[in-house]
């Protein structure tokens, strides 16, 4: 007979001497596989999901395990660290579960802002961590502040929270960004989930509910419905979705592995109105990125004034939502 028992059931039957057996933070500092080869906060849950936050990386989230099984696809350039500058963005993309892109743009290189924006090769700062000890609500929090501020220019902030629970293999973030400044700014905004085997495995399938889908490149063969075989040239295919329908306001994605492992994406569409789906099959390489976005990435609303990225006001501020929750057999 098998008998599943929660960590909140084993706390309250008084099996459990410290929350730290269920709900476990470590702090590491200059461990050469944690991001930047400085600093990440490491996570484990009970029942949940092991994971890293960096916050030399704008507080992202590297290494994330399900059961034994990794999840965020990681490149094979290691652990770089910080790039001198924001332009060198392809020469230190590690991967990881997000990579965020922003504040000051997405994609190529425009103006005096490199690819990607400068978001993942900035410090945080105010940084706290937080062990949650309600019974049934067991987890972590953590918080900090990523600045997107020039000498002569903008003055952004964005305040970022993440969650994450016992019993329950997600992990929620959230940004309350705020234009701080005296006058307007551009505040470009794409979430770079990258997943990876097992997870994305030949055939692994992706579901997107939208009305629209384009390919950046004529010519795309493989789709942007299922992932292909493993390929030994380098290539890959770049979709870009958007009309996403919702329920609540809330736009979901779902990658599914022929294991039956998956990973359900959603978010606040009203904030991130659109989807980019990264298919990057070559050998050794192998990954998928589920990307949602508030500006384009290519096509005609590029050629918008900035770009299409939204504008705030001085005082103005905006708050995106994004769950990442893993499902399936575990290990």
């Amino acid at each position: 007979m098998t008998m599943n028992i929660t960590a909140a059931q084993m706390l309250d039957a008084g099996y459990i001497g410290s929350t730290d057996a269920l709900v476990q933070v470590r702090e590491l500092a200059g461990d050469p596989h944690s991001g930047s080869g400085g600093r990440a906060y490491a996570f484990t849950l009970a029942r949940g999901l092991a994971f890293e936050v960096l916050p030399d990386r704008g507080l992202d989230i590297g290494a994330v395990w399900y059961g034994g099984q990794p999840i965020g696809w990681r490149s094979p350039l290691g652990s770089p660290g910080l790039a001198p500058t924001p332009s060198e963005w392809l020469g230190r993309f590690g991967g990881g579960l997000l990579v965020t892109c922003g504040l000051d743009k997405i994609r190529s290189p425009r103006g005096a802002y490199g690819q990607h924006g400068s978001h993942h090769d900035t410090r945080a700062h105010d940084v706290t961590v937080e062990r949650l000890t309600e019974p049934d609500r067991l987890g972590v929090r953590i918080t900090g502040t990523i600045d997107s501020v020039e000498v002569f220019g903008r003055r952004v902030r964005t305040y970022r929270t993440i969650t994450s629970y016992a019993d329950d293999p997600a992990v929620h973030v959230s940004d309350r960004v705020v234009n701080e400044g005296a006058w307007p700014a551009s505040v470009a905004l794409l979430y770079h989930l990258n997943f990876g085997a097992p997870l994305v495995l030949p055939g692994t399938t992706i579901a997107v509910d939208a009305e629209d889908q384009q390919a950046r490149d004529q010519g795309a063969a493989a789709g942007w419905q299922a992932f292909p075989g493993v390929s030994d040239q380098l290539c890959e295919e770049v979709w870009q979705h958007q009309g996403l329908r919702t329920v609540d306001g809330v736009a979901t994605t779902s990658v599914t592995s022929p294991t039956g492992l998956a990973a359900e994406v959603s978010w606040g569409a009203a904030e991130l109105p659109r989807l980019v789906e990264w298919i990057f099959p070559p050998r050794q390489s192998w990954a998928l990125g589920i990307e949602p976005a508030n500006a384009p990435i290519f096509g005609p609303d590029r050629d918008a004034p900035d770009a299409g990225i939204p504008i705030l006001a001085p005082g103005e501020s905006i708050t995106t939502t994004l769950t990442v929750r893993i499902s399936g057999p575990l290990g």
